[in-house]
């Protein structure tokens, strides 16, 4: 379900207040009680918001972690995942790699085990990771400004300017997986930036270890169609598998 303006800038009010109360809401976004009410309903529907006598939290359980506690959670899977996706590159390609942590933990097993590649990536984590081979890899960063929780080179700029590239693997990570909706993902920039980059790739990998499918997301990045390699822990749900069946479905031991 899209949200609205009002609905995403309420989310971003409780990520910094962690709670809050219907009244508080209502005289922040000055709109009334009724209003906000609507606003928190759609949002407890979605499962981002968790409403309580006289107040609402955001779902911790559904909102995406910080990026250090992102590389620590899981990191178990995303290592055996990342093992597994590094098999499927070879020396000398050209990649675009998002800015998960995911992508993190696969640029350490590039950086040990691939040499030649050309990486495009707004991640500067990422970028570090692969430079610390030596000069084994061509690597790529647009101009941008730097978002310093995560160190991502964002903004319209840094998007235009990966959009000249035709690499022959795009690898991404989402927050969560939605049988109906596919990919979703929780920030904006984010979302633009994979939606973009989609379709200028030969092949698009997801990897996706397996806590997502039980996770909830904000906005929608793309349907099942668009995966071409699909890279997990475990096998996906039979929902998603039925949706995954002309991509290559790989689940790391």
């Amino acid at each position: 379900m899209s949200q609205t303006l009002r609905q995403q800038q309420i989310i971003g009010w409780l990520r910094e207040n962690q709670a809050s109360t219907v009244l508080d809401l209502a005289d922040h976004f000055q709109v009334s009680d009724e209003t906000i009410r609507r606003d928190l309903k759609t949002l407890a529907e979605s499962g981002i918001v968790e409403k309580f006598h006289g107040g609402v939290r955001l779902n911790e359980m559904a909102w995406e972690a910080p990026f250090e506690r992102r590389l620590q959670q899981q990191a178990g899977a995303k290592r055996r995942i990342a093992a597994a996706a590094a098999e499927q590159i070879e020396d000398g390609a050209t990649i675009l790699l998002d800015n998960s942590s995911s992508s993190c933990f696969l640029a350490r097993e590039l950086a040990a085990r691939r040499r030649g590649l050309t990486a495009i990536t707004f991640s500067v984590e990422v970028a570090s990771i692969l430079s610390s081979a030596g000069p084994h890899h061509r690597i790529i960063l647009p101009g941008g400004e730097l978002r310093a929780e995560d160190r991502t080179l964002v903004g319209a700029s840094a998007i235009e300017f990966a959009s000249r590239f035709t690499p022959g693997l795009f690898v991404m990570s989402v927050a969560a997986a939605s049988a109906g909706r596919g990919c979703l993902d929780f920030d904006m920039f984010e979302t633009e930036f994979k939606r973009a980059m989609i379709p200028l790739a030969e092949r698009v990998m997801l990897l996706l270890d397996s806590s997502k499918y039980a996770k909830h997301g904000l906005i929608q990045v793309c349907g099942w169609s668009a995966i071409d390699i699909f890279v997990s822990d475990a096998p996906p749900p039979e929902a998603i598998a039925h949706s995954l069946e002309h991509a290559e479905v790989l689940v790391a031991n």
